[in-house]
């Protein structure tokens, strides 16, 4: 397993390293014509260092509703210094008929739209590898398990759909983040609430407060729950990061030239593709992570006529090397 990311490691404002990932369809019914129900899909943002989230829908599957939304994040907590996405089909956490629509998407359009705003877009390389992605893929299940308690089998206008994904983020937002603190000094469990609110929950909080009106005691007091967050995230959270939970075994790097099985979660066991290695680039630490394959789409006809390669770009945790390189004649 790779080494954790520099970016998710030191203290940043909220939402400055964020990743995003969408999720549904979700059935919504028309505001006016109760009987007219159409299809929506929700979007989730979530910051790589604070693991605070942000939840929206847009209005339709165009492209053009899909940056509506992201207008209204930015409008909110800023324009991010970096997006992590997936891109097109790779999309896991959404139903088949949304990586439909989406694979139409131009995502070059969308990248120039952060970019002119110092936003570096970056998408993941591989396809079909949802740990790429795992910050947002392990949120959006926390996402699905909140909208089926709360609203199960119903279905809700727009309106009425925004504002229960609203909700549901400020719940995922009061959730702990660290180990628990058995110190009554130190008050609550830390959550993103803590750094976005400045307290853990919604609710009115209680206390004696300061009414002077001098803004540099105000400025104090946001300094200093600002500075209390990352004292108790430092504490509380940033040693459960270093520990590899899998993948600890080290294994040969996979070279250019391995003949290997695509292991593909689309497709029945048996009919996976045989394919090529043609590229194996290794990363910062030395290991291949991500390769480029060669294939070509047979088809039936027992005549071969000739056909061009299909190169696609496949995680090394998808492939089944059956013939290494040294093996070969």
């Amino acid at each position: 397993m790779g080494p954790m990311p520099e970016t998710r490691l030191k203290p940043t404002p909220p939402f400055y390293m964020c990743a995003v990932d969408l999720f549904g369809p979700l059935v919504i019914k028309d505001a006016v014509k109760k009987r007219t129900h159409g299809k929506g899909y929700g979007v989730l943002f979530n910051c790589l260092v604070s693991r605070a989230v942000y939840i929206d829908v847009p209005e339709g599957y165009d492209m053009g509703s899909f940056l509506m939304v992201l207008r209204r994040f930015v409008s909110i907590r800023g324009y991010p210094r970096k997006m992590i996405s997936d891109a097109g089909t790779q999309l896991i956490a959404a139903g088949k008929e949304l990586q439909k629509v989406v694979h139409t998407w131009d995502w070059e359009d969308i990248k120039n739209f952060g970019k002119a705003r110092g936003m570096d877009w970056q998408t993941t390389k591989s396809a079909d590898a949802p740990w790429e992605n795992g910050c947002s893929e392990s949120l959006i299940r926390s996402t699905k398990l909140s909208l089926e308690t709360a609203i199960g089998s119903a279905i809700m206008t727009f309106s009425e759909l925004q504002t229960v994904l609203f909700e549901v983020s400020n719940l995922l937002n009061e959730r702990p983040i660290g180990t628990k603190n058995c110190d009554p000094t130190e008050g609550t469990y830390l959550c993103p609430n803590d750094l976005l609110l400045g307290r853990a929950s919604t609710r009115v909080p209680v206390g004696d407060w300061d009414d002077c009106k001098d803004p540099r005691i105000r400025w104090k007091f946001v300094q200093r729950v600002v500075n209390t967050f990352w004292r108790r995230w430092t504490r509380d959270f940033f040693h459960t990061l270093i520990i590899r939970q899998k993948w600890n075994h080290e294994r040969r790097n996979i070279q250019n030239g391995d003949i290997v099985i695509v292991q593909d979660s689309n497709n029945v066991r048996g009919q996976w593709k045989l394919a090529q290695v043609s590229e194996a680039n290794p990363g910062s630490d030395g290991k291949v992570r991500d390769v480029k394959l060669r294939y070509k789409n047979l088809n039936q006809d027992p005549k071969y006529c000739g056909c061009p390669d299909t190169v696609v770009c496949r995680s090394v945790r998808r492939l089944v090397v059956i013939l290494p390189i040294e093996e070969q004649v």
